[in-house]
């Protein structure tokens, strides 16, 4: 009886797990990608210099090269893709 009932515990905790991993993965997110696209649109944009994500803030801090040769950073949030004051 106690085997049953170990088995029926493992499959509901794979069915709970299973089921959250898919609620998850319907979150609508940026990638890097448009985060990127989203850095290359500026009017001054000459060449990506670093790309990284802040796990605290959901951010990607994206730092490029201006045209002047300045170097500016725009923070992007991942989860609506706009760019973060």
């Amino acid at each position: 009886m106690k085997k049953i009932t170990y088995v029926l515990l493992a499959f509901i905790a794979l069915f709970v797990n299973s089921t959250a991993y898919a609620v998850e993965a319907r979150v609508p997110a940026t990638s890097i990608g448009q985060a990127l696209q989203s850095a290359r649109g500026k009017d001054n944009f000459s060449e990506i210099k670093s790309a990284r994500f802040d796990v605290k803030k959901k951010t990607y801090n994206i730092t490029y090269l201006t045209k002047e040769g300045k170097i500016e950073t725009v923070k992007i949030s991942k989860i609506n893709g706009k760019e973060v004051k």
